[in-house]
């Protein structure tokens, strides 16, 4: 049980501590007593009352109830048998080790645990639903269209389905919709007056080697989030159920549009070849930027130990920090705390992605922060202020994070949510 403590925390003798304090002898030693650690204003007022076995059980089942204001963004053991457990090999990491029974933890005696850690039926399945959001923020997904918006998409969509048939190619393609400052206010209905096929031309029913496609799995069917057979890369990404869901994807979002004239960005007269900036002035025609558009998403998950402090890749640790109760062990840190602004942005839908995750599986999480990359970089995810992060005023930043920008991309944020 304690495996689900160890990304955060060490409990042998001598180890350094972690995100969290070393907890080697931890039991009745004084609160906010490891030296170096930098402690919460909360636990800081805490100083030196001991972690008895009966504090201890509170706090392993609801750390907020017992430390209000912890930054300890762990949401607590749900079964008292768990807390029991890891009270019991804390026990045993001391130079003077404590048996369950010297604990007061003998199998047939968890009274307290099962007073302070809420017992459910054996058959409801426990989702973190029921984990209070955090403090003061609000989660909201894009607004909706309003009726004046409706309406004057059918008008622009009607005049395109009456213009097109009178264009031949070369016309059709120097139509303004695929240049600045049109390109950045179509509508997708506006685009698939002429590309609707994106959407309705199917997948190879099988491989160029002659595999058939319903014999085999694409990379994304193996993932929870994912239903059905194998679809196109614009309907995954536009029309699938978690698509619908999680994304609020334009066209243009990826497809900002260029002069057909124009020259690659790395090829310019003007300056040496290969010199473009990270976020070219132009692409060439149906290209996208990737790191702009495709790594927002599809990024490496960042370093999974020295940056999150995990204890190996996500796909190898994960059974660790899950089991049927809470199938997604990403909650277990980020139910309550850490919880940032960067999905309200205009291409998610960031109250959908919250509820999403704390009723499905990590694939909701990981599947952006690592599961789905075909990148082996990761995006600068900006590095907002987080609930309790004034609590850590004084902690120096990190070096990882000593550039990351500290809010969302002007072209795509939202103002804050309010109730």
């Amino acid at each position: 049980m304690f495996k689900k403590c160890k990304s955060c925390h060490e409990a042998s003798e001598g180890a350094a501590s972690k995100t969290g304090p070393g907890l080697w002898d931890v039991i009745d030693r004084p609160a906010a007593s490891v030296e170096g650690f930098g402690y919460s204003d909360a636990m800081r007022a805490r100083a030196g009352e001991p972690w008895t076995v009966e504090v201890l059980t509170a706090y392993l089942a609801k750390p907020k109830d017992v430390v209000p204001g912890t930054t300890m963004s762990f949401a607590g053991l749900k079964k008292a048998e768990d807390v029991a457990n890891v009270i019991a090999y804390l026990g045993q990491q001391s130079a003077t080790p404590r048996s369950p029974a010297e604990l007061g933890l003998a199998a047939a005696d968890t009274t307290a645990a099962e007073s302070a850690a809420p017992q459910t039926d054996a058959s409801e399945e426990i989702v973190y639903d029921e984990v209070p959001w955090p403090e003061g923020v609000v989660y909201a997904n894009p607004p909706e269209r309003t009726e004046d918006e409706l309406q004057a998409i059918i008008a622009k969509v009607a005049a395109l389905e009456t213009l097109v048939p009178t264009l031949d190619y070369e016309r059709a393609r120097y139509h303004p919709i695929h240049f600045p400052p049109a390109i950045a206010e179509a509508s997708n209905e506006e685009c698939l007056v002429c590309h609707q096929e994106i959407l309705e031309s199917p997948p190879r029913e099988a491989s160029p080697a002659g595999v058939p496609a319903d014999a085999t799995l694409a990379w994304y069917q193996t993932l929870d989030t994912y239903e059905g057979p194998q679809q196109s890369f614009h309907w995954r990404h536009l029309e699938s159920d978690y698509a619908k869901t999680v994304m609020n994807l334009d066209c243009v979002f990826c497809h900002k549009g260029n002069d057909p004239r124009e020259e690659s960005p790395d090829m310019v007269p003007t300056r040496a070849a290969f010199e473009a900036p990270p976020t070219p002035e132009f692409t060439l025609r149906k290209m996208v930027n990737p790191t702009e558009t495709c790594l927002r998403c599809h990024g490496a998950m960042p370093d999974p130990e020295n940056i999150m402090a995990l204890p190996g890749p996500w796909h190898e640790i994960r059974e660790d920090m899950e089991w049927a109760e809470a199938p997604n062990g990403c909650m277990s840190c980020h139910a309550e705390s850490y919880r940032t602004e960067r999905h309200r942005v205009s291409y998610l839908n960031a109250l959908n992605i919250e509820e999403y995750a704390r009723a499905g599986s990590s694939d909701s999480c990981y599947g952006c922060h690592g599961g789905r990359a075909w990148y082996r970089v990761s995006y600068p995810y900006p590095r907002h202020a987080w609930p309790l992060m004034d609590d850590m005023v004084g902690r120096e930043v990190p070096d990882w994070a000593l550039d990351r920008p500290t809010e969302s991309d002007p072209d795509y944020a939202l103002p804050a949510a309010t109730e």
